[in-house]
């Protein structure tokens, strides 16, 4: 099964509610909506794509399933794209 887990080299900096990444390689500085901020830290510990929609529908009991499968799939490019995760396909 395919994990994605957090990229090395990425500091996070917490400010009152809101969450921003560093990566310490090129001083770019991300802020993280309130998806990418709890699929941030569900990725404390590797996860399958499988497994974070099970907890965010845990989560989120009263959201169809299909939109929060569309909202992950779409948080987890933009995190990859920006190299904060990486998948171990």
């Amino acid at each position: 099964m395919s994990r994605f887990s957090r990229s090395p080299g990425i500091n996070e900096t917490p400010v009152e509610d809101e969450l921003f990444l560093i990566a310490v390689d090129s001083g770019d500085i991300y802020h993280l909506d309130q998806l990418a901020m709890s699929i941030w830290r569900a990725l404390k510990e590797p996860a399958s794509q499988a497994e974070l929609q099970a907890l965010f529908s845990q989560v989120f009991p009263d959201t169809p399933p299909a939109t929060i499968e569309q909202d992950l799939i779409k948080a987890l490019e933009t995190l990859r794209s920006d190299a904060l995760i990486a998948h171990d396909d």
